[in-house]
């Protein structure tokens, strides 16, 4: 990848951020946060992605999930969770989210067994939880630093900014699935994660102290 279109871009969004306390970005790590200020302009940014590869596909995705919280009232971006969903919904959800994650990673689905907790998930709990398809994680970070060219200097770019927008793993990797490899694309694996996160829902996988079994605990904000 060639570093002068990254350069480019980190102007170009250090630009349109328009805060000359703020000095300008040198890699990717310093934008964390960018796109809180961004959203309340649409302007702005559709201008930050319309350079980007891909980046009207880009933008959609990240629409969707801005236009999930209809009024900021934080850091991260919070959808509204106005979906309701039953229990068996919840669960089906993420079984399709097993597959679609585990099919990229070329890897046999798991038979957890799948429970729904609607509260949130303690400082404790989170301990001894990680996320639904770890792997999945691992593969996107792959990709952005593999040799494709500008679609993995483009994850680079973004990642930060996508990550610290919701501090969520799940819409980080949604937001940048246009820009994997197509049979990734096709596969879409972070669009059930979305889904359930658009319900307030958070699936993790859990084990136990000195124990090997796993299972997952879908956490639904109380």
């Amino acid at each position: 990848m060639n570093t002068s279109n990254i350069n480019q871009w980190l102007e170009l969004w250090h630009k349109l951020l328009n805060e000359p306390s703020i000095p300008p970005f040198e890699n990717p790590d310093d934008m964390a946060g960018i796109l809180a200020d961004f959203r309340h302009n649409a302007e702005i940014l559709s201008q930050a992605f319309k350079p980007l590869p891909s980046g009207e596909e880009l933008l959609k995705r990240v629409k969707r999930c801005m236009d999930a919280e209809s009024k900021a009232q934080g850091i991260y971006l919070v959808a509204d969770s106005l979906i309701s969903a039953s229990d068996d919904e919840l669960i089906e959800l993420t079984k399709d989210a097993l597959v679609r994650g585990h099919k990229c990673c070329d890897l046999e689905v798991p038979n957890y067994q799948i429970n729904v907790i609607r509260r949130d998930i303690t400082n404790e709990e989170s301990m001894k939880a990680a996320p639904l398809i770890e792997e999945l994680g691992d593969l996107y970070n792959e990709f952005s630093y593999d040799s494709r060219g500008i679609e993995s200097g483009t994850m680079q770019f973004l990642s930060e900014a996508l990550y610290t927008l919701a501090a969520s793993f799940e819409v980080r990797g949604y937001c940048l699935t246009p820009l994997c490899p197509e049979e990734v694309q096709v596969i879409d694996p972070y669009e059930p994660q979305i889904e359930l996160w658009l319900r307030g829902a958070h699936a993790v996988v859990r084990w136990k102290e000195n124990s090997d079994d796993l299972w997952v605990d879908i956490f639904v904000e109380s």
